[in-house]
C-alpha cells in the first residue's frame, strides 16, 4: 500500500474532533468501524465530503493548532488497521486469510463488483426514475448510487467463511511481522510529512509506532496464545493492540488432551456492573458453536442473545446460546478483563474465533453502556 498522506489522514478523522471524547476502557458502537471504503485501498477514505472540506480549510488556516492527540481510541483502532493493511472487520480478515488475499486485492474485488453493477444500471435506473417523478435526474442518480453502495457494504458483512479453512496462528504471526514493518515505514513517512506541514505534536503517531513495534516483537515469538491475543485486541475497537488501560485480555493454554480441547474455548470476562461472566464455546459441527454462559441474574441476557443473533447471521453460523443464572454478587474489582482458555494447537476454527470475538466485544459494550446509563442498546451490529 502507498504511504499515508497526513492531510488525508487528518481529513478522514477530523469529523470526530467535535464529538464527545471516548475513554480508552471502552466506547459505544460507531458506524465508522463497520463502513469500509472499497474503492481507494491505498489511502484512508474520506467519509464525509462536507466535513472533510471544512477540516481541509482549517488545516490551511490553523495548522499549528491541530493536535493528533485528539484522536480517540476508536479512531486509533481504525488507523492501526489501516497502516497494518488489515481490513476493518474480523470476518473480512478471515475471508482474506483463508484465500491468501492482500487488502489491496480484497478491495479491488469489491471495486470491480461495484463497477459491474454500475454498468448494468440502465433498467434499474429507469425503474427508479419512473417512480421518482418530479425529482431531478441528479437526485435520482444519487439515490441509485446510495443503493449500490449499500448492497456492496451488505455483501462485505456476509462474506463466505470456509468452515473447513482452519485459521493458522503461525500464519497470522508472520503477517503481523511483515505488515508491522511496513506500518512502521508508513508512520515514519507520515510523521515527516506532518512535521513539514508545521504539526509539532506527533505523540499520537509515536505511540502507534511504539505499539506496533511491540506487536512485531511479540509476533516474532510464534506463540499461538500470544498471537491470538494480538489479533483479538486489534479487533476490539476501543483498545487497539494494547491492554492494561481499563481492560486486560489474557490467553491461557489448556492442559487437556489435544483431541478434546481443540474444539472448546473457555472465556471468563470480568465486568464492572455484572460481575464475572463465564462462557464455554463448543464447536458442534463445522459451522455450529454451542455457547453456554454463566452470569448473574441482573445481566441483560436477551440483549446479548439479540446481538449475537444479529451478528452470526452474516457468517452463516448456526449456534445456540443458553444461560445459567447465578445470584448477583457485589463486584469488588472495577476493572474489565477477559481470559480465553484454549488448547496449545497452532490452529483455530474460524467460527470459534468469530464467536469468541463477538462474545467479548458485546459483553464489554453492554457493560460500558450500563456505566453510561444505557440500559438497552440493540442496534444492528
Amino acid at each position: 500500500m502507498a504511504g499515508i498522506n497526513i492531510r488525508k489522514f487528518l481529513n478522514n478523522f477530523g469529523q470526530n474532533y467535535n464529538q464527545q471524547a471516548f475513554q480508552a476502557k471502552g466506547t459505544p458502537n460507531t458506524p465508522a468501524i463497520n463502513t469500509p471504503q472499497i474503492a481507494k485501498a491505498p489511502e484512508v477514505p474520506v467519509q464525509n465530503a462536507n466535513i472533510a472540506q471544512n477540516i481541509s480549510q482549517n488545516l490551511t488556516t490553523n495548522t499549528q493548532n491541530l493536535q493528533l492527540n485528539t484522536l480517540q481510541s476508536m479512531d486509533r483502532a481504525v488507523y492501526a488497521k489501516e497502516v497494518l493493511g488489515f481490513p476493518k472487520n474480523v470476518n473480512e480478515f478471515i475471508y482474506m486469510l483463508q484465500r491468501g488475499m492482500t487488502q489491496t486485492q480484497f478491495n479491488q474485488m469489491f471495486a470491480n463488483q461495484l463497477a459491474m453493477q454500475r454498468n448494468s444500471l440502465s433498467q434499474l435506473q429507469a425503474q427508479i426514475l419512473a417512480q421518482l417523478q418530479g425529482l431531478a435526474t441528479s437526485t435520482a442518480k444519487e439515490m441509485v448510487n446510495i443503493q449500490l453502495s449499500s448492497q456492496v457494504q451488505g455483501s462485505l458483512r456476509s462474506l463466505e467463511i470456509l468452515s473447513g479453512g482452519m485459521i493458522n496462528l503461525n500464519q497470522i504471526s508472520q503477517l503481523l511481522q511483515t505488515n508491522g514493518k511496513d506500518a512502521i515505514t508508513k508512520l515514519i513517512m507520515s510523521m515527516t510529512e506532518a512535521s513539514k506541514a508545521g504539526i509539532t505534536d506527533l505523540s499520537q503517531m509515536k505511540e502507534m509506532a511504539k505499539l506496533i513495534n511491540a506487536s512485531i516483537s511479540i509476533a516474532s515469538e510464534n506463540n499461538p496464545q500470544k498471537t491470538l491475543k494480538l489479533l483479538l485486541m486489534l479487533y476490539l475497537p476501543w483498545l487497539p493492540l494494547e491492554d492494561g488501560v481499563g481492560f486486560d485480555l489474557e490467553i491461557q493454554q489448556k492442559s487437556e488432551n489435544k483431541e478434546e480441547s481443540d474444539s472448546i474455548l473457555q472465556i471468563t470476562i470480568s465486568t464492572i456492573n455484572y460481575g464475572i461472566i463465564k462462557a464455554t464455546l463448543v464447536l458442534e459441527s463445522s459451522n455450529s458453536v454451542q455457547v453456554t454462559i454463566d452470569c448473574s441474574d441482573k445481566f441483560p441476557k436477551n440483549e446479548l442473545k439479540t446481538r449475537i443473533s444479529k451478528e452470526q447471521k452474516f457468517y452463516s453460523m448456526d449456534s445456540v446460546v443458553s444461560f445459567n443464572e447465578n445470584k448477583s454478587k457485589e463486584q469488588t474489582d472495577a476493572k474489565q478483563s477477559a481470559n480465553v482458555n484454549m488448547s496449545q494447537t497452532t490452529e483455530i476454527n474460524p467460527y470459534l474465533l468469530l464467536m469468541a470475538h463477538t462474545l467479548i466485544k458485546h459483553v464489554i459494550e453492554i457493560d460500558n453502556n450500563k456505566t453510561l446509563g444505557v440500559t438497552s442498546h440493540t442496534d444492528e451490529v
